[in-house]
């Protein structure tokens, strides 16, 4: 494809911005795609070639590119004049229509970004527990803040043993002292989870999870294992954190605790919660949750920006639209149908490969089996996927060539967006000639 416009807006922004992009993950190489327009499950972009979008806002746009019911009923709800800096009558309803599908919480805190939410959900464990320290899953990704990124996608060979995986920082930057206090725990894994929090239990305030492990594909939780973490939690007087920022509505309208049946202490959404635009919430048990309240023995729960009357607006509007149109079910069927044509694809072609996902969310690994960590998912086989993604990206889907990030789809992509990809997949996988590890 021609990226004559790209290549020249790159150019002329470099200088000026980093990298040329705002967050690096959107840079590719040689430079990054500018896009001009979105509609529905596609993506326009500055030489004007029409993407086939499968990664849609790393899977915030939940009903896809430029609804229009989406739109009119969120401007529907911005005629107040009021932009930012107070409460309002709407800060009430997207707060009261959130716990109505979060059944698990009791209470909801309105914030930005997926990191703001994990920082103001450690303040809170901190102040609650009296502990300073925090707990990780090995190769999950809660944010930027140092004491979470902490072995995010680490290098296999500096991770330390799989039952004791050491703390390395996910970025340079960080303060080592905050990466060195932060204990990283194997996922799955809960004789090896157990001992080291037996070991380190006095110091935690929060355990982080991911129960679906998202930002490394797609790796599923044992329910035994978010039992087992739910119980020791209890037991060492530790914040059970889950991080729902891309399950929240997508493993189930309650997110992964109420797909599980594990009820967290505190939990952080976002991405899907308005539909892309810029919004967090932390929301759990009133008894922690009063934690943030203002007042005396509180932590500080502060913003400009928090509860912004423009990404409430379009929470609620999403939220509506979720329900009335039984959003997460047409999502799982359509999920469940790329998934099973893309394994019967993989295996009448003799190709180690499998697709994993739920909700939209889906990813592909090439292996025999499915990965159950970081470290099974870290040696999956990365130049099939590369080629195979490739393959996809010649052919105008926009996807990553990441083997450990993630897709999704949206409401948008319906009967023909379904049926263009699986075709699309199946000729992909013509270019691997040999994938078998």
């Amino acid at each position: 494809m021609p990226n004559n416009k790209s290549l020249a807006l790159y150019n002329d922004i470099k200088d000026y911005v980093p990298g040329g992009v705002h967050s690096n993950s959107r840079f590719r190489d040689p430079h990054p795609i500018y896009f001009k327009s979105a509609d529905g499950a596609y993506m326009t972009d500055v030489d004007d070639n029409k993407y086939l979008d499968i990664i849609m806002g790393n899977g915030a746009a939940i009903l896809g590119h430029n609804n229009t019911e989406f739109n009119e009923l969120m401007s529907s709800y911005l005629q107040t004049g009021i932009i930012t800096g107070v409460e309002t009558e709407l800060s009430v309803k997207t707060a009261k229509k959130f716990l109505e599908l979060v059944t698990p919480a009791e209470q909801v805190k309105f914030a930005n970004t997926g990191t703001e939410a994990i920082m103001h959900a450690m303040m809170i464990a901190r102040t609650y527990t009296g502990k300073s320290d925090i707990a990780v899953i090995e190769g999950a990704y809660n944010g930027w803040h140092d004491a979470v990124n902490v072995s995010t996608w680490p290098s296999l060979d500096l991770a330390g043993e799989a039952h004791e995986p050491k703390s390395l920082p996910g970025s340079l930057g960080l303060k080592q002292v905050t990466v060195n206090s932060t204990l990283v725990l194997p996922f799955n894994n809960i004789e090896a989870t157990e001992k080291l929090l037996a070991e380190n239990h006095e110091r935690i305030a929060a355990l982080i999870i991911e129960p679906t492990m998202i930002d490394i594909g797609y790796v599923r939780a044992d329910i035994a294992y978010l039992k087992s973490l739910r119980e020791l939690c209890t037991k060492y007087n530790i914040i059970l954190v889950f991080d729902e920022l891309l399950t929240g509505f997508r493993e189930s309208k309650g997110g992964a605790q109420l797909r599980y049946g594990v009820t967290p202490d505190l939990s952080t959404f976002g991405k899907a919660i308005s539909n892309g635009y810029p919004l967090s919430a932390v929301a759990g048990r009133a008894e922690v949750m009063r934690k943030a309240a203002p007042g005396p023995g509180s932590c500080s729960f502060v913003g400009t920006y928090n509860g912004h009357q423009v990404s409430l607006a379009a929470s609620l509007a999403f939220m509506e639209i979720y329900e009335s149109q039984n959003v997460l079910q047409t999502l799982d069927t359509r999920t469940e149908i790329l998934i099973q044509k893309f394994n019967e694809s993989a295996k009448s072609k003799n190709i180690s490969a499998i697709m994993e996902g739920k909700g939209g969310h889906f990813h592909w690994y090439f292996s025999e089996s499915a990965p159950r960590n970081y470290r099974e998912a870290a040696v999956t086989n990365k130049e099939a996927y590369q080629k195979f993604t490739a393959a996809l990206s010649e052919k105008n889907v926009f996807c990553s060539g990441n083997f450990l990030l993630h897709h999704a789809i949206s409401l948008a992509h319906g009967e023909k967006e379904l049926n263009d990809l699986v075709k699309l997949m199946d000729e992909s996988l013509d270019v691997l000639t040999l994938v078998k590890k």
